[in-house]
């Protein structure tokens, strides 16, 4: 009995252990990769486009078999049409690529902030961005979930794009936009 509450205790503590761990180690969890919104716009014309066609074939059929096919195959776009349009929250959606997209954001800040600190020591931008992560400070730093897509770094202005990984938005930041602390 003594051997078994062992194991069970050795077991539960393991199980403890790997569900904490994420949480030990610092990985946050970036979330689903979230679809463009447009997507759900032409999944929504072209299911219920097949089903009109499908439908109005099945109609003027006279071969009884065939009517009942496209007739039923007419109801398998009608659902997807049906899905997209009535169970999918696009609230929900926009509400979470615009925390996403201001993540991104966010980040750009740290790194205008370190471009600007950089600028004011060596006079000019970082173009590397293994240089720029050594510079960035800031009270956020590098966000694990927003990876950097494009630096441009020239004497006098630079530009950065980054995206969040769940996010289908990019989010760009031009120093040209003003200051170099304004997004562009």
């Amino acid at each position: 009995m003594i051997i078994k509450t062992k194991k069970l205790v050795f077991w539960v503590s393991l199980i403890i252990f790997m569900s904490t761990i994420r949480i030990a180690f610092g990985q946050s969890d970036c979330g689903l990769k979230i679809p463009a919104l447009g997507n759900y716009e032409v999944i929504s014309q072209y299911s219920l486009g097949m089903a009109v066609i499908l439908m109005i074939v099945g109609i003027l059929l006279d071969h009884k078999a065939w009517k009942k096919v496209l007739l039923i195959l007419a109801l398998v776009p009608f659902v997807g049409w049906s899905y997209v349009n009535f169970f999918v929250d696009y609230g929900k959606l926009k509400n979470d690529i615009f925390n996403h997209n201001a993540m991104a954001e966010a980040t750009l800040a740290n790194i205008a902030e370190a471009q600007d600190r950089y600028k004011s020591e060596q006079g000019t931008y970082i173009g590397n961005l293994r240089k720029l992560y050594s510079h960035i400070g800031g009270a956020g730093g590098m966000n694990e979930c927003v990876k950097i897509l494009n630096v441009q770094a020239e004497l006098d202005h630079w530009r950065i794009e980054a995206a969040h990984v769940s996010s289908p938005d990019t989010v760009i930041w031009d120093s040209r936009a003003g200051t170099s602390l304004k997004k562009g």
